[in-house]
Formats: structure tokens, C-alpha cells, sequence
């Protein structure tokens, strides 16, 4: 009976003491992790910049947590940089927090591999222990080659055209519709060459609404460059005598000879004052050619008038206009003739009708 006694008592108190652990004691840590473990580039050329995103992961996101970054490489230390800086924080409910690594080679640098690594230390802020209550860490490995040879090449993630209106006077003129009245495609390049780069050519061909009719092809082949290992838009622009309608581009994105991207895109023309966002920012370009363009009639008129050749100009205007003038008064003249002659007759035909 003793027996029994003991053994109910121990059985007793193991349970009481495991309910204890269960109910006093959280889980002493959450999972944590990071994507990709390494900064690595064998194309960098000093001088020029890299970017590497490496995503913080975690598991359980039930608190804000504090990233602690130390960088470990005495030859390369001063090349790095990070976007946060070297203490930020992991928001509450948020599993996965991206942390840019910026790498500055300077164009004196020696060519060769260099090596090092980042320690990531993760923490609990504000003293707060539930959810993770032991430090977290982990380590980034680095891996640059610097070298001199390039490597030229893109992708293309991405490529939008805008609806835009009509223009009004005095923009609708030809003189500026030319330059101004385009249809713009915003196209997104990934660099991932070690030199500045942009497409060496796009075209953009616009059908009608059924994609039948081919009405307007385009070729655009000036673009700004996009940096070495940097993602950002080139707009290439065509000019466009379409109205008011809906139509469809089909665009060609070009590497040298080679097609890289093509993609159907639906847009709209509206007609002045129609969209909500109004017409597309023209910038100052627009008014600087407008008073360029009234400067030079100015100018003109200005040197007529100091090399005395207004009589020589009116004389010559004279002349040229002078046949079409008679030929015009001529008519005029048949005309009224004319038409005092028709009712006289129907003036006669009226008193014969009444008599």
C-alpha cells in the first residue's frame, strides 16, 4: 500500500512540475534565417557600385526585434554600407524585413578576390523576452572579385504605356506635336552587367482595337543608362498623329540584334480634358521652343526692318499674290454680275406667273 502511495505522490508531482514548465516557460526561441546567406559579385569594376537585397526571416513575428550588423573585412570594411545602417528594427507581425548591402569599390582598388562576412545579431528590444528570449544570429558571407573586363546585360521586368489626352492649341500644331504628342512606354531594366547599359533599340508597332490593322510603327533608340547592378525605368517615346480611340502597342525591346522583350499592351487616347489626370507633364521643354520659336520671328522682323527691305519684301509679295488677287476680284465680280442677272429673270418670270 506504502508502495502504491509513493509511487501515486512522484507520478503526482511529475505532472505538476511539466504543467508548470508548460504554462511559465515560452518557447525559448522562433526560427530565423536570411536569403540568400551571401554577397557575392564577380563582374565588379572599381569605380562602380553594387546592391545586393538579402531578406531577414523569421518564423514568429509576435514582437518588434532589434538587428545588431557588425561587418568583417579589414581589407574591404570601408566598401560597405547598408541601406538601414548598422542597428534597426524587425517589425511586429511582418515576417520577412529586407536589408539592402551597398558595395562602393573605389576606382583605385587593386584587382583580386576579396573576402570577408557580416555577423547579423538578433535580439529582443526594449528588454521584452516572450517569443524570442535568447540571442539570434547569423552570418552574410562576402565574395568580390574586382576586375577589368565588362560584362554588358539586362533584363527587362516591366514595361507600362500611359494613357495620355489630345493636345490643345498651341501644342497640336505640328511644329510642336512632333516633339511633344508621343506615346510613351515606361520600361523597367534590371542591370545585372557591370557597365552602364539601355535597350540599343525598342519599337512599338499600334494596331486598332480588333489587332488587325497595323496603323503607326515606331523606333526609339535614345535612352538614358541605367548603372551597373541598379534597376530603374527608361522611357523610349514615338511620335503619333492618332486620335481620340483605343488601340494596341505591340513593343520590341532589342539587345544589339537580338529581340530580348516583346509584350502586347492595350492604351488609351482620350479626347482634351476627358482624363482624370489631365494631360501628360510636358515640363518646361514645351514653353522653352515656343519662346525659341517666337525669338526667331522677332529677330527676323527686327532685321528686315534694320536692312530697309520692308518695300522689297511688300513688292515681292505684291507680285507673287497679285494673280491670285485679280483672279479672286475677277470672280467676285462674275458673281455679283451674276447674281443681278438670275433675279432680274426671276423678278420677270414672277410678273408673268401673276399676270
Amino acid at each position: 500500500m506504502s508502495i502504491f502511495i509513493g509511487k501515486k505522490t512522484f507520478f503526482t508531482s511529475l505532472f505538476f512540475t511539466l504543467l508548470a514548465f508548460t504554462v511559465l516557460i515560452r518557447p525559448a526561441q522562433a526560427g530565423f534565417g536570411i536569403s540568400p546567406p551571401y554577397v557575392k559579385s564577380d563582374r565588379l569594376i572599381p569605380g562602380t557600385r553594387y546592391e545586393q537585397i538579402v531578406t531577414l526571416l523569421r518564423s514568429l513575428a509576435e514582437n518588434d526585434l532589434l538587428a545588431s550588423i557588425t561587418v568583417n573585412a579589414p581589407e574591404i570594411e570601408d566598401w560597405i554600407t547598408l541601406e538601414q545602417g548598422t542597428s534597426f528594427t524587425l517589425p511586429k507581425d511582418k515576417l520577412q524585413v529586407p536589408m539592402k548591402v551597398i558595395v562602393d569599390a573605389p576606382k583605385g582598388a587593386a584587382l583580386g578576390n576579396y573576402r570577408g562576412h557580416i555577423n547579423i545579431r538578433i535580439s529582443s528590444k526594449d528588454g521584452e523576452t516572450s517569443g524570442v528570449a535568447v540571442v539570434l544570429g547569423a552570418r552574410l558571407d562576402i565574395d568580390l572579385t574586382l576586375t577589368r573586363e565588362t560584362f554588358p546585360d539586362f533584363n527587362v521586368r516591366q514595361v507600362k504605356i500611359s494613357d495620355f489626352e489630345e493636345f490643345g492649341a498651341p501644342w497640336k500644331w505640328p511644329v510642336f506635336s512632333y516633339f511633344f504628342y508621343r506615346v510613351r512606354a515606361a520600361i523597367r531594366i534590371e542591370n545585372t552587367g557591370n557597365v552602364a547599359i539601355a535597350p540599343s533599340r525598342v519599337q512599338l508597332d499600334i494596331f486598332d482595337v480588333s489587332q488587325k490593322k497595323l496603323l503607326e510603327t515606331g523606333f526609339d533608340t535614345s535612352f538614358k543608362k541605367v548603372k551597373p547592378y541598379e534597376t530603374s525605368d527608361v522611357i523610349a517615346s514615338f511620335p503619333t498623329k492618332l486620335g481620340k480611340g483605343q488601340y494596341w502597342g505591340k513593343i520590341k525591346v532589342y539587345k544589339e540584334q537580338d529581340i530580348l522583350y516583346t509584350n502586347e499592351i492595350a492604351f488609351t487616347i482620350a479626347a482634351k480634358g476627358e482624363l482624370a489626370g489631365g494631360p501628360p507633364a510636358l515640363g518646361p521643354w514645351p514653353w522653352v521652343m515656343l519662346a525659341a520659336f517666337c525669338f526667331v520671328i522677332l529677330l527676323l522682323i527686327l532685321l528686315l526692318i534694320k536692312l530697309r527691305a520692308w518695300r522689297a519684301v511688300f513688292t515681292m509679295l505684291f507680285w507673287l499674290f497679285w494673280p491670285l488677287l485679280f483672279i479672286g476680284k475677277k470672280t467676285f465680280q462674275a458673281g455679283r454680275f451674276l447674281k443681278v442677272k438670275f433675279f432680274r429673270w426671276l423678278r420677270k418670270k414672277t410678273e408673268k406667273y401673276d399676270q
